[in-house]
């Protein structure tokens, strides 16, 4: 049983599932009596192996659903970067474009330190465009460029906008980066608790199938009840691989 590919293939859910029904047919068992140590050692070890399996299946599911959060907010807030950023560089090249302004040559000149590839970054990932954009704020803020800035009234509150919008982007692309860790995390650790499952799962069918004792009728009817989550499982499992395998066999022909 523990290297059977059936038990193996059962998902997570099922596991966690035949897990706590196992349990539940032992606990009825021990309450019953009499005390049997070597089979009673196995309700401690199937209701913690069911919470394993139960918590990485909600974390799983938890980490996947902040991944999308976490996508969807970093993608608005790029938006307000990538809106900030225009807005500047757009400001800078109207300045510049001014044919009677003192300060049209160097709005000019500014425009060509702070932006010298255009936007185009702006469609690069969001660290690789956040990066750049500091480095366009550090420029925009230098102190050689304050003068210009307050000539051509350049609103000083849009480099504020572009800062926060910066720390917020970068914020939420870190979550972003540890919900797909915990995401992992999860899907690695489960795997572990899958493994294990196959093999308590086997020891428990081993031992209940040991306790058969020939011509004893209770006991062989006791054992089947107690494996019944199990086997159950594993019949339904093969009806449904039978069922898929014969309607592929019907499409192939």
């Amino acid at each position: 049983m523990a290297n059977h590919p059936s038990a193996a293939k059962l998902s997570r859910v099922e596991k966690a599932t035949i897990s706590r029904k196992l349990h539940e047919k032992l606990i009825e068992r021990a309450q019953l009596g009499p005390v049997e140590p070597a089979l009673d050692a196995f309700i401690p070890q199937l209701d913690a192996i069911a919470v394993r399996l139960d918590s990485h299946v909600i974390g799983k599911k938890a980490a996947h659903a902040a991944i999308a959060a976490h996508a969807d907010k970093a993608e608005i807030i790029d938006e307000d970067v990538d809106t900030s950023a225009r807005h500047i560089e757009s400001f800078l090249d109207v300045e510049g474009r001014r044919r009677h302004s003192a300060f049209a040559s160097a709005a000019r000149a500014l425009r060509a330190a702070a932006f010298p590839e255009g936007l185009g970054f702006l469609d690069d990932r969001i660290p690789d465009e956040n990066a750049r954009m500091r480095g366009t704020l550090t420029v925009l803020r230098a102190p050689e460029h304050a003068p210009t800035l307050a000539s051509i009234k350049l609103p000083p509150e849009w480099l504020d906008s572009l800062e926060a919008a910066l720390d917020a982007s970068d914020q939420a692309y870190a979550d972003r980066v540890a919900a797909h860790g915990t995401q992992g995390e999860h899907v690695h650790k489960g795997r572990s608790a899958e493994a294990e499952w196959v093999h308590l799962v086997g020891r428990l069918k081993k031992y209940v199938e040991s306790r058969d004792i020939p011509g004893d009728v209770d006991r062989q009817m006791e054992n089947r009840a107690l494996l019944a989550p199990l086997t159950d499982a594993m019949a339904h499992a093969k009806a449904v691989a039978a069922t898929r395998a014969t309607r592929r066999t019907k499409k192939a022909a």
